[in-house]
C-alpha cells in the first residue's frame, strides 16, 4: 500500500478511475437491406452476409461487447385448452394470448400442470434474484461515479472494513494512519514537515503555518478536480467526434456503394470478394480517418476485386467467318437436301465457308 504522505497530497482522494462495477452496453449493428437491382439469389444471400458498409464500419470502430438480455424468455402455455367463462364476444382478445411482458397471474399459473408451474416459479424466482442484484450493482456504480471514487480507494475501504471486522487493528491502523495524517494536515491540526520546521525556527507562528497548510491542500484539491473535469470533457468530446465520424463514413460509403450497384450490374456477385479485399487494404493503409479515406479504401478493394475476377473469367473465342451472300446471289440458292448424303455434303460446305 502506497504511503499518501510521500505522494500527491490528495492523490488517495481525487484520482478517479473507472469504478470496479461495470454493466454491459448494447450495440446494434445496422441491418442489411437487399438491393432490388441484384438477382433474387443475391437478394436472399444479403440477409445473412456482411455488406461492404458493415465491413468499413467495423474497420472504423471495433465491434463492441455483445448485448445481454435482462429478462428471461417467456414460457408457452400448455397445449391443453382451458375452459373460459368469458363471453364469445371477447374471443378476439383471447386469441392474442397472455401478455408476456408481465408476470403470470395466479389464475394463469393454475392453468399449467404441476411440473410446468414449478418450473415457471423457479425461473421467476431466479429472475427476481438477478434483477435485485443488478439493481444493487447499478446503485453502487452510480454512487462511485457520482462521488468520483477510484477503484483503488474502493478496494482500500473494503480491506480496512474487513480488517476491523476480524479484529486486526494493526492492519487497520497501518492502512488508515496515512490518511488520518493527510486529513489533519489539510485541516491545519498538524503541520507538514517543512512548515513544522518554519515554526520551530520562529519564522512563522503556528496559526499562520496552519493556514498555509490548509491553503496548500485546498489548492492541490482544486487543481486535481479541474484536471479531472478536463479529462472527462476530453473523453466526451472524443466519443462525440468518433460517433460523428462513424455516421459520416456510413453515409458516404453507402452513397458510393449505391452508385456502384446502379452502374455495375455484376456488383452483387463481386460484393463478397470486395469485402475480402477491403480488410487487406485496411491493413495496408490503416483504419479510415475520414469519409473520403473510407471511400478510397472501398474503391481500391473494388478495383482489386475486378482485376481478380477478370483473371478467372473465361476468354472469349473468335467467331467464325459468315459465308458471303454475294456468291449465293450469283449462283442461286442451294436446293434443300434430298438425302442424308446431300445434307452431310451441305454441312461440310458451310463449314468450309463455301
Amino acid at each position: 500500500m502506497a504511503d499518501p504522505s510521500t505522494a500527491d497530497p490528495v492523490a488517495g482522494h481525487a484520482n478517479a478511475s473507472e469504478p470496479p462495477v461495470t454493466t454491459g452496453a448494447s450495440e446494434h449493428s445496422p441491418s442489411t437491406t437487399p438491393d432490388v437491382s441484384a438477382s433474387p439469389s443475391e437478394a436472399e444471400k444479403s440477409d445473412t452476409k456482411e455488406t461492404l458498409l458493415e465491413a468499413v464500419m467495423k474497420a472504423v470502430k471495433p465491434a463492441d461487447d455483445t448485448e445481454e438480455s435482462g429478462d428471461l424468455a417467456g414460457t408457452s402455455p400448455p397445449s391443453e385448452s382451458v375452459p373460459s367463462s368469458e363471453p364469445e364476444a371477447k374471443t378476439g382478445e383471447a386469441d392474442k394470448g397472455p401478455d408476456l411482458t408481465k408476470d403470470p397471474s395466479a389464475d394463469e399459473l393454475a392453468a399449467y400442470n404441476k411440473r410446468t408451474r414449478e418450473r415457471i416459479e423457479q425461473l421467476l424466482g431466479q429472475r427476481n434474484a438477478f434483477k435485485a442484484e443488478a439493481e444493487v450493482t447499478q446503485t453502487l456504480r452510480n454512487f462511485l461515479v457520482t462521488n468520483d471514487i477510484a477503484r483503488e480507494d474502493f478496494q482500500l475501504t473494503l480491506d480496512l472494513a474487513a480488517a476491523m471486522r476480524r479484529g486486526d487493528f494493526k492492519s487497520f491502523l497501518e492502512g488508515v494512519g496515512p490518511y488520518v495524517q493527510l486529513a489533519t494536515q489539510a485541516l491545519g491540526i498538524t503541520l507538514p514537515p517543512d512548515l513544522q520546521g518554519e515554526v520551530q525556527q520562529g519564522r512563522v507562528t503556528f496559526d499562520a503555518a496552519a493556514q498555509m497548510s490548509r491553503d496548500r491542500y485546498a489548492r492541490a484539491l482544486a487543481e486535481q478536480r479541474a484536471t479531472r473535469v478536463t479529462q472527462v470533457a476530453s473523453t466526451q468530446y472524443t466519443a462525440a467526434q468518433q460517433q460523428h465520424l462513424s455516421r459520416s463514413i456510413e453515409q458516404t460509403v453507402s452513397a458510393w456503394e449505391n452508385g456502384i450497384r446502379q452502374s455495375d450490374p455484376d456488383y452483387g456477385r463481386k460484393e463478397e470478394t470486395v469485402r475480402n479485399f477491403l480488410w487487406a487494404v485496411v491493413q495496408e493503409r490503416g483504419a479510415p480517418q475520414s469519409p473520403e479515406h473510407a471511400v478510397e479504401i472501398a474503391k481500391e478493394a473494388y478495383s482489386r476485386a475486378n482485376r481478380t475476377l477478370q483473371t478467372f473469367a473465361p476468354q472469349r473465342q473468335p467467331t467464325r467467318a459468315v459465308p458471303s451472300s454475294i456468291n449465293r446471289a450469283a449462283s442461286g440458292a442451294r436446293p434443300e437436301p434430298r438425302s442424308l448424303m446431300e445434307a452431310a455434303e451441305l454441312g461440310l460446305a458451310r463449314a468450309r465457308g463455301a
